[in-house]
């Protein structure tokens, strides 16, 4: 059995519930800095809004997003609210 899977980490994340077997990860080469932030920040929303989808509360879905995209956690955080939530139940470190 094999599979191809291709999208962003967010997608993956979303699709791979309880991954399985063996995997090869191809990771896209570095482009330009400003294309590559805006790609992190749209896997960054994609994936809270897969997150809050599923009730996960704010500090998880943020520390998830920041481990998975490498973008600050004011950014993701404010990504969070902006989403609607307002920021309930995510208290500051």
């Amino acid at each position: 059995h094999e599979e191809v899977f291709r999208g962003s980490i967010g997608d993956a994340i979303a699709y791979f519930q309880e991954p399985r077997g063996e995997f090869t990860l191809v990771i896209e080469g570095a482009g330009d800095e400003a294309g590559d932030a805006g790609a992190m920040e749209a896997d960054a929303a994609d994936m809270l809004g897969e997150l809050r989808g599923r009730g996960v509360g704010a500090r998880e879905a943020v520390d998830e997003a920041m481990a998975a995209t490498g973008l600050s956690r004011r950014v993701v955080y404010r990504m969070w609210v902006a989403t609607g939530d307002e920021g309930r139940g995510y208290t500051r470190e």
